[in-house]
């Protein structure tokens, strides 16, 4: 086995995407009394570690880039061992879910169903603008809030029903990808057409793309707001945290309305990476003042 497979299959894992994917599962944990630390830290280690990373390198196989992807500016051609990777990270961690309890198994099961369905070339969900918009955004959102919350409370499925704000909870959560995940398509139209794919954002057009996530990050913040009512700290810092991402993502916005070439790989990671460590640091931050400060 050479290096340069090993190199390229842990390349082609993305492991530093599953950075972006993290705020709805900090999200989620605002929203309980952690009861079961140890199952949270074993979800997190599944989710970020090997589920997540696992897709990415499925996607890989199927789609076999050439250009530019979500946190890949060169990917390298898929090497033989990737496949038999993602089945090995997958098996292990539907194995580890199976510890904290069978709900979080079958939820993840599903998760990864999904995100075979929407990359696998028999089915290919993602050459469909709506359908794999909605698969990514409720999935990587709403399901994954659920899975986060049985994991912290120990509730199980039949239960879900009778907790208080879950509902807004996992719909804000499927608010928050949605908003944000046709961005990441901006800058790949040429690659996407070119594959026979056509996503949310091909269909938007690069400004439709981005007044669609304005109006949803607007929506997003409104629903914050109304969750966390009347904790006054908690939503000023919202506004005071995520101010870095609203004027970037101005800036951003006024370059792209005067050139829509500015909607490339490189500010297109940028606005991902300023605003997933904005919701990121908040949402750690929330969770310190719940458990230790009590607003």
């Amino acid at each position: 086995m050479s290096e340069n497979s090993i190199s390229d299959t842990i390349r082609h894992l993305r492991f530093p995407f599953s950075f972006f994917l993290l705020p709805v599962f900090l999200f989620a944990l605002t929203f309980v009394e952690i009861k079961q630390i140890f199952d949270v830290l074993l979800l997190f280690l599944i989710l970020h570690l090997l589920i997540y990373p696992s897709s990415n390198g499925f996607n890989g196989l199927q789609d076999r880039d050439t250009d530019s992807i979500g946190g890949l500016k060169n990917p390298p051609p898929p090497p033989s061992l990737l496949r038999p990777t993602t089945i090995f990270m997958d098996i292990v961690g539907l194995a580890l879910c199976l510890l904290i309890a069978f709900d979080v198994f079958l939820l993840v099961l599903l998760y990864m169903l999904a995100s075979r369905a929407y990359s696998y070339r028999g089915i290919r969900l993602k050459k469909y603008p709506v359908i794999g918009f909605l698969i990514v955004a409720v999935f990587q959102g709403g399901v994954i809030f659920i899975t986060t919350y049985i994991a912290a409370t120990g509730v199980s499925l039949l239960d879900l029903y009778y907790q208080p704000g879950l509902v807004m909870g996992a719909l804000t959560a499927t608010v928050l990808i949605a908003a944000g995940y046709p961005i990441t398509q901006i800058y790949q139209h040429k690659q996407d057409k070119a594959d026979g794919v056509k996503t949310l954002s091909m269909l938007l057009g690069i400004r439709g793309t981005i007044l669609w996530s304005m109006v949803l990050f607007a929506l997003f913040s409104v629903l914050l707001v109304w969750i966390y009512y009347p904790q006054n700290i908690i939503i000023g810092l919202y506004f005071l945290v995520g101010a870095p991402t609203f004027v970037y993502f101005g800036l951003w916005q006024n370059r792209i309305w005067k050139n829509p070439s500015a909607a490339d790989f490189s500010s297109t990671m940028k606005m991902n990476l300023i605003s997933t460590f904005s919701m990121n640091t908040y949402f750690g931050l929330v969770l310190l003042l719940q458990h230790y400060f009590h607003p």
